[in-house]
């Protein structure tokens, strides 16, 4: 199960284990006991023929296919994986729906408008506001159905937000045991479906190709597995099969950044947009990536993993510290109380790379400075032994000069930028605003911790339309041809920004959407 930790991040400790699939999928398991095509027998899959193809068993996949085999459809989920679930078991499940149930039972008014109004607040308006319109007003009905079946509210919800740009009215909740919470409901709910005949589930298979008919229209799938390569035919054919972060090569490509960390689902290797781009669709978003601060990584052979995040959140630990960048200078007010700040920031560097840099005095007095990452648990004790140890991104010094050669940064900047700051912090008057000053740097010896971005999301994914139909560059739609979930790219569902619970969320809710209203079964 995933956590929370001290940075207030989703820590998807479950996934992280380097390039382990195995390991992912065995921490992913969730009890669910599927039904699969036995190996071989081609001719007989070649026959068969479904009301609606889903493919990619996570977040937005599932409930697609429970609410379609609840209206009387025949469904087959083709999953890469060896699981049901995606990346559910591996994150908090945060989500946020305005005038749901919990916030009627606790007084709270609020609206899709409000909710709506936020979201455009927080992206500066990049969010795109067709979909987010969507996915606004499905929100409370999706959260309303999972409370309804079963899923359970952590204490105290909901919020406002946590370490990002909050909303205007509490409407942020999860569960105490994040996504595997959710993926509960969803299996109990497409259990009677299998057992009544209407989903069969493919594990272990690619879809490899879209079988095209007349006009472009989708007509099935192809699918690759050890058994070798089978066409299925269907009415419909959903796309849901996630984002890209799990292939720099493809990151780099569609953001115009690295992808510096190994941090995500193992199968997130954005396949599905190949086959919408194959269609006739296109993809889009990409130009909002946005990187996540203050990972630690395990070494400089990017991709690494994040052994350990340095917390930089004013409201729960003001900082005491400077982050510098490589010419040694200062590029932010370190006490500035959103986090979004240090992510706009960060995008905005050399390599989206930057250093916090302390003294002994500070590193005595100053809460723990680095906390848990995704490889497991981060102590104080960790942090002593890397700097004891000269760990890879921990450098320690005597002078300023030897700790700048040391970590690759400027010397001449760095002893300037932290002679101003000195003066800054005995006169209270700092050139970027900065408030909380308690300590000078000035007693050796002197720490820097390199920090690099990380990633968990996909910021570009395939266009859709409001009727979540994959669309052509000219608006028009693919026949038969839908897509949902991280495929459709964060870019779009938040844009140049992280709204709370806007990631999860649309993909419930445009996964039960499709299911139960938008695929024209009865047409």
């Amino acid at each position: 199960m995933s956590k929370r930790g001290k940075s207030g991040y989703h820590v998807p400790t479950s996934s992280l284990t380097v390039g382990s699939k195995r390991h992912f999928l065995k921490s992913a398991a969730a009890g669910l006991t599927v039904m699969s095509f036995p190996a071989g027998s081609p001719a007989a899959a070649q026959r068969e023929s479904w009301d609606l193809i889903v493919v990619g068993g996570g977040t937005a996949g599932l409930p697609a296919a429970i609410f379609a085999a609840q209206r009387g459809a025949r469904v087959l989920i083709v999953e890469a994986s060896g699981v049901l679930g995606g990346t559910l078991p591996s994150t908090l499940g945060m989500m946020s729906a305005a005038g749901s149930q919990l916030q009627r039972s606790k007084g709270i008014e609020d609206t899709p408008q409000a909710h709506f109004d936020d979201i455009m607040r927080i992206s500066g308006g990049t969010a795109d506001p067709v979909i987010m319109r969507l996915a606004v007003t499905q929100a409370a009905p999706t959260f309303d159905w999972l409370m309804d079946h079963g899923f359970e509210v952590a204490p105290g919800l909901p919020v406002t937000g946590t370490v990002h740009q909050p909303y205007s009215r509490p409407r942020y909740a999860w569960s105490p045991e994040g996504g595997a919470a959710i993926l509960r409901v969803l299996n109990a709910q497409l259990k009677p479906e299998m057992e009544r005949g209407r989903v069969a589930v493919l594990l272990n298979s690619k879809a490899v190709d879209l079988i095209r008919g007349p006009n472009g229209a989708i007509r099935g799938v192809v699918t690759k597995n050890e058994a070798g390569t089978v066409s299925y035919l269907g009415r419909y054919t959903v796309l849901t099969s996630g984002g890209y972060t799990y292939d720099p090569g493809r990151y780099v490509k569609l953001e115009g950044a690295r992808n510096y960390s190994r941090a995500t689902y193992p199968y997130g290797l954005g396949e599905g947009l190949d086959l919408a781009v194959t269609a006739g669709g296109y993809v889009r978003g990409g130009q909002f990536h946005n990187p996540l601060f203050g990972g630690v990584l395990t070494n400089s052979e990017y991709p690494s993993p994040v052994r350990a995040l340095v917390r930089h959140f004013p409201a729960e630990r003001p900082p005491f510290e400077i982050f510098v960048n490589a010419a040694g200078r200062r590029f932010l007010r370190e006490d500035v109380p959103s986090h979004t700040e240090y992510e706009t920031a960060l995008r905005e560097l050399a390599d989206e790379r930057c250093w916090v840099v302390f003294d002994e005095a500070i590193f005595a007095a100053a809460p723990p400075i680095a906390t848990d990452g995704l490889l497991g648990p981060w102590s104080p004790a960790d942090t002593k032994r890397a700097f004891e140890n000269s760990e890879p991104m921990f450098f320690r010094a005597n002078t300023l000069a030897e700790l700048a050669r040391l970590a690759a940064i400027d010397g001449a900047g760095l002893a300037e930028t932290v002679s101003d700051y000195n003066r800054a912090q005995a006169s209270g008057r700092d050139a970027f605003g900065r408030r909380h000053m308690p300590l000078p740097i000035t007693k050796p010896p002197f720490y820097a911790i390199q920090l690099q971005s990380w990633n968990l999301l996909s910021y570009a994914g395939v266009a859709v339309d409001d009727h979540l139909r994959v669309i052509r560059r000219d608006g028009t739609p693919i026949p038969n041809l839908y897509a949902a979930g991280e495929l459709l790219g964060l870019g779009t569902l938040n844009g140049r920004a992280a709204c709370g619970g806007m990631g999860i969320t649309p993909a419930l809710a445009f996964g039960r959407l499709l299911g139960r209203e938008l695929l024209p079964f009865n047409a």
